[in-house]
């Protein structure tokens, strides 16, 4: 599950959803232990720190994956769907420090939310490869027909989807129809 959250970016978008489950069982365990530490047996000591102690650290990792996710979800927004790449626009947008959003931008570069994307410091944006809406707007009426807009249920961004299959948001791998 944390290798999940590291390598697959639809985890991200999920906003850790089954991460604080998992984290109230073993925090819920930890106690049951720790209480029949005091009531039975003392040497329940063990297993109560054994399920507690990673229930906890689960618990804020859930929270951190989730507020991770909506950042992502915000900054997908703004620059697939608004076409933003005015980091300072963003900045606005969003009510984040400057250095917050270049290092979260970098870091969505770097695990592919954005393809082929850089951040340009001289002009402080971030320049993407053609967009899926601009690849919409080139294709012929012909090949519109075939292919529609979908917005991705996990992270809000436009994907051009060909009628008929099944593909991936081209910025966080979720499952598209």
């Amino acid at each position: 599950m944390l290798k999940k959250l590291t390598v697959d970016k639809s985890a991200t978008m999920e906003s850790g959803k089954k991460l604080p489950v998992v984290s109230y069982i073993l925090m819920g365990m930890g106690v049951i232990y720790l209480i029949m530490t005091f009531t039975e047996d003392s040497s329940m000591i063990t297993p109560a720190v054994v399920f507690g102690a990673p229930g906890v650290w689960l618990f804020f990792k859930a929270k951190r994956t989730k507020e991770t996710g909506e950042r992502y979800k915000k900054y997908i927004a703004l620059v697939v769907n608004q076409n933003q790449t005015s980091i300072n626009k963003i900045v606005s947008a969003t009510g984040f420090s400057y250095e917050t959003v270049v290092k979260d931008l970098q870091k969505m570069i770097d695990t592919g939310y954005f393809a082929g994307a850089y951040i340009d410091v001289t002009t402080q944006e971030i320049a993407l490869a053609k967009t899926t809406s601009q690849l919409i707007a080139q294709d012929s009426v012909a090949a519109q027909t075939q292919a529609k807009v979908v917005v991705c249920g996990s992270c809000g961004a436009n994907n051009r989807v060909t009628i008929g299959q099944i593909t991936e948001c081209e910025y966080c791998s979720s499952l598209l129809q």
